[in-house]
């Protein structure tokens, strides 16, 4: 065999091996490392300089790339670093220096993963200096690493340099994995600079680039970026799919890693015990790396899970709590020694959580004297670290009676809060954003709460509220792949709906559906990486509203519900003095909602039999009574009524309460106080009928009549497209259609159409700014809670895209009581009257209870008394 045969032969050795290391299938490139290390010492000596040079290139990236492997799979940094040792003596043999900054480099990568990033630095940058620049794969990769030290040391704008820079030197190489992961790294990048649409579009774009890239790295940092973006649930999925695969690579610090950041993602769904326990895993994990400051945060990752568990309702004792503030204390101090890693201050992360601990042993001075050690702003910190930082301040300012320095902590969380949502794009990213406040919100209302004061109470849940309220973006985007991908799953579910649901159909029916549920997937994921252009939100306070029903003059009265500590209230305004008022308990209510929506469902049946009729009929009317006395009779309100309503009684048919018969009554999920407009009746009219429905096409034709003019899509023409092109220029809306209500993915809640369901992810962009919405549909008024408190469903998308009242069913509507009632409601508008004053009358005749609703702003009437 000739020198040349044998030098490629020798060649594709070490590329082979170096595509595993790239894999991280680390067991495997060593064993090829050592295979080619083996041949190299059996050679003979050299025929000629030129061979010589390159078996000795052969020999010293074997022994770096060895070496990686090696610290991987042991976490011995000494027995990595004397592998480079060997590397340098070989290139000193030789005489080979060209060879001498690739060296440099993989000491620089050993020395930051074995938690020493200032020295990693300094021999990057010495790397950089020695290599020549055409080397592609040399420069890029030092570049990548240079990029990870600088994101351990919180130098973002550097890290990010580095990044493109090695994505460029990458992209000329030609190697797809790398520049994979140079583009992922700059995904990563982003999120920490709070571009997270941004991150997440450059890590898709690195999946694209190496959809066979599957080592657990990638899913690693996409569920860092999730959790930021408060999808905690996805995040904890994706993190539970990577560390298999991260345990397989044998690589223990990104193992570890990404069971630190399921742990805290853990702790976000309220698992305590499994956070606590899958947080001690890799704090372990992390001490037998070697790696201080990254068990530091492990264990106050470990101290957070038991805190909260503590907050939820298990009280310590003052004693236990002393002991937890003085271990936190001591770990802040060994954190401080260490720097940033992971993104976290080991050092204020401790002192935040020593804080609380002081807190919960009525230690306020204590809590004080530990946080004046932490900068006031905690500057290029993780969201979430800065968010606990301010709640902790707002609590102790709070506990110690300067009430002032407590709100000012709330509002610059809360401003942090905005800015963040400021730059998500559609309604599911800025409703799982609202996650990120919970705590913050906790301490706002906790402190109004223990004030005694209705206004001080109204003004802090507004504060929380409106930070999250409103659409991600006004324009929406161009984004044909999602759009077809939508086309592709609506086909799917009109074809399983068109399947018997028994019998030997029912497989195939299902497995259409589960295709179907997977394109829509997609395509939420897609709409993750939009990004907004929405003005933020104002909050109302309860002077301003008050000032406004005072100035109004027609007896409205406006109620802001809250519940908390198992207990509903609400605070009353009604333009003089406000009131707290305790309503009943939240599990009674809630089970008197439920008792009352299932009657209602038994009622939309018209087939059921009389006595199955009258023993609903009475049930509801006891369940509607009780909670008409139990939430309405203390309102003392006998004209308009604005109802400010979270969770499950989202889902009360409030209009049908005995005592708002014939009166204006009318609900949202926070106070969206908007001036009266007096607008006059539209003429601009869309009616459209869905299919399946016995007078959907009946009751449009009289809808339609009612306006005297509108445009009407029924039948084959009532399609997904034509409406979707139809809705941003009509004002008034009517639609009567099947609804669904998807309780697990409330963006796929849908309205039957002639080719299938529109869902309201199809609607997050449209500018419905002033139209009134009529959905004729069965459970369209319904939505889901995220953790956060927001609400998600087809009704709330529609409010959030401006518009100004959306009529829908909380429950199953029947066909002839929507055709009696909608062109009176329809007339009612023409003539003038607000949309939850022309519901009441059209409904006031009804002999059973309508489980319709209406959703909207507070407008209340300027001056103009009530009619």
């Amino acid at each position: 065999m000739s020198d040349v045969d044998t030098t490629d032969r020798l060649m594709a050795m070490l590329e082979s091996a170096r595509e595993l290391n790239v894999r991280a299938q680390w067991q495997r490139a060593e064993n090829a490392y050592v295979g080619l290390l083996r041949r190299l010492d059996r050679l003979p000596p050299a025929p000629s300089r030129r061979v010589h040079e390159t078996w000795t290139t052969l020999r010293v990236r074997a022994l770096l790339g060895l070496s990686t492997c090696v610290f991987a799979r042991t976490g011995s940094l000494e027995d990595a670093l004397e592998i480079c040792d060997r590397a340098s003596v070989a290139v000193g043999e030789g005489k080979v220096p060209s060879l001498s900054g690739a060296v440099l480099g993989q000491r620089s990568v050993l020395l930051h993963r074995g938690g020493r990033p200032k020295d990693a630095l300094e021999l990057a940058t010495r790397a950089l200096l020695t290599l020549d620049g055409t080397h592609h794969r040399d420069v890029g990769t030092v570049l990548l690493n240079r990029g990870n030290v600088h994101v351990e040391l919180s130098r973002f704008d550097d890290a990010l340099a580095d990044y493109e820079a090695a994505h460029e030197h990458f992209s000329g190489l030609g190697h797809p994995v790398l520049v994979a992961i140079a583009r992922h790294n700059i995904g990563w990048v982003r999120h920490v600079q709070g571009d997270l649409p941004g991150a997440l579009q450059a890590m898709s774009e690195a999946a694209s680039a190496a959809p066979e890239w599957d080592d657990g790295i990638s899913m690693l940092g996409r569920a860092e970026v999730l959790f930021e973006a408060g999808l905690w649930e996805e995040s904890e999925q994706v993190l539970a799919e990577a560390i298999p695969r991260l345990a397989a690579s044998r690589y223990r610090l990104d193992r570890a890693e990404a069971e630190f950041y399921r742990a805290r993602c853990l702790l976000g769904l309220r698992d305590f015990a499994e956070a606590r326990r899958v947080a001690g895993i890799a704090r372990r994990r992390f001490e037998r790396a070697g790696h201080v400051p990254r068990a530091i945060l492990a264990r106050v990752l470990e101290h957070q899970a038991e805190l909260t568990q503590v907050r939820a309702g298990l009280a310590p004792s003052r004693a236990l709590a002393r002991r937890r503030a003085n271990e936190a204390i001591e770990l802040a101090q060994r954190g401080a020694l260490g720097g940033a890693v992971m993104g976290y201050d080991p050092g204020a992360a401790a002192r935040i959580i020593a804080a609380h601990w002081a807190i919960v042993a009525g230690d306020h001075d204590e809590g004080s004297r530990v946080l004046a050690a932490l900068p006031r702003t905690l500057r290029g910190a993780p969201l979430t670290l800065r968010l606990q930082h301010l709640a902790v301040l707002a609590e102790l300012s709070f506990a110690s009676g300067r009430r002032e320095d407590g709100l000012r902590a709330v509002r610059r969380g809360f401003r942090l809060l905005a800015e963040h949502r400021s730059r998500l794009g559609t309604a599911e990213s800025v409703a799982a954003a609202a996650v990120h406040g919970v705590q913050l919100h906790w301490v706002d209302r906790g402190a109004a709460l223990a004030s005694g004061s209705p206004a001080a109470l109204f003004d802090a849940m507004e504060r929380a509220r409106a930070t999250f309220a409103g659409p991600g973006r006004v324009t929406p985007p161009a984004d044909a792949e999602a759009a077809e991908l939508l086309t592709q799953a609506r086909a799917l579910l009109v074809q399983a709906r068109e399947l018997p649901e028994n019998g030997a159909a029912r497989e195939q029916r299902e497995d259409l559906t589960r295709r179907a549920r997977r394109l829509q997937e997609r395509v939420r994921e897609r709409s993750w990486r939009q990004s907004g252009d929405s003005a933020a939100v104002r909050a109302a306070t309860a002077r301003e509203v008050n000032a406004a029903l005072r100035s109004s003059a027609t007896g409205a009265v406006v109620a802001n519900f809250v519940s908390s500590g198992g207990l509903v209230r609400a605070v009353r305004l009604d333009g003089a003095r406000p009131e707290l008022l305790t309503l009943g308990t939240t599990q009674e209510i809630a089970e008197r909602v439920r008792r009352a929506r299932a009657d209602m469902d038994v009622l939309s049946n018209a087939l059921i039999p009389v006595v199955m009729r009258s023993a609903a009929s009475g049930s509801l009317a006891r369940a509607l009574d009780w909670l008409d006395e139990t939430l309405i009779a203390p309102l003392r309100a006998d004209g308009p009524l604005h109802l400010t309503v979270r969770d499950i009684l989202l889902a009360i048919p409030w209009s049908a309460l005995p005592s708002r018969r014939g009166l204006r009554t009318w609900v949202n999920s926070w106070v969206d106080h908007q001036p009266d407009s007096s607008r006059s009746p539209s003429d601009d009219v869309l009616v459209i009928a869905g299919p399946d429905l016995r007078a959907s096409t009946e009751e449009a034709e009289l809808v339609a009549a009612a306006w005297g003019e509108a445009r009407l899509l029924v039948g084959a023409d009532a399609t997904c497209e034509k409406t979707l092109a139809a809705l941003s220029s009509a004002r008034i809306i009517h639609l009567a259609a099947h609804g669904t209500h998807e309780s697990e993915n409330p963006l796929f809640s849908s309205l039957r159409l002639a080719d299938g369901p529109l869902f309201a992810y199809e609607l997050d962009g449209v500018d419905l700014r002033g139209a009134i919405v009529v959905l004729s549909a069965c459970e369209a008024g319904l939505s889901t809670v995220r953790i956060g408190g927001e609400s998600l469903g087809l009704t709330s998308v529609l409010l959030r895209l401006g518009a100004r009242a959306v009529i829908a069913s909380v429950a199953a509507l029947r066909d002839d009581v929507a055709a009696r009632v909608m062109p009176a409601l329809h007339a009612e508008l023409r003539a003038g009257a607000k949309p939850g004053e022309a519901l009441a009358r059209a409904i006031v005749d009804e002999p059973d209870a309508v489980p319709l609703v209406c959703f909207g702003p507070l407008v209340i009437d300027a001056g103009q008394g009530h009619r």
